[in-house]
């Protein structure tokens, strides 16, 4: 699990190295939303990681039904959320979306990276 938080902290301070002009530059009134974005993508992206590693010794209708579960309630909570907290206007809609999608993206790349390098080493098993 260690090189999965190593690779998180250096994905983020990446995004920090890369994305602190263009935040001092025009993103200061949005360091809500960018802050808010990072902060739900990057809880989905360790629960998902700790889903998968936790369940893939297990059979594989539990693995199925845990991760994939896991996968439709993170799904729905972080629609919940962005829906709740941008239509009753704690959030502005389009640096929020923006600055999820992009982080979405960059720490579910991270997760399916790192899945790759420790699952070969697991052995599945067959029922």
């Amino acid at each position: 699990m260690k090189p999965f938080f190593k690779s998180l902290l250096i994905g983020t301070l990446t995004m920090i190295l890369v994305g602190l002009f263009p935040l001092l530059s025009w993103g200061m009134p949005y360091l809500k939303e960018i802050l808010v974005s990072f902060t739900l993508s990057l809880v989905n992206a360790i629960v998902g990681y700790v889903l998968v590693l936790n369940n893939h010794s297990a059979d594989h209708n539990t693995f199925i039904k845990n991760v994939y579960g896991g996968m439709i309630v993170r799904m729905a909570f972080v629609l919940g959320f962005s829906l709740y907290f941008t239509m009753n206007g704690y959030l502005q809609t389009i640096p929020f979306f923006i600055s999820l999608m992009i982080f979405y993206v960059i720490h579910q790349w991270t997760e399916i990276l790192s899945w790759l390098k420790v699952l070969p080493s697991r052995k599945v098993q067959v029922s």
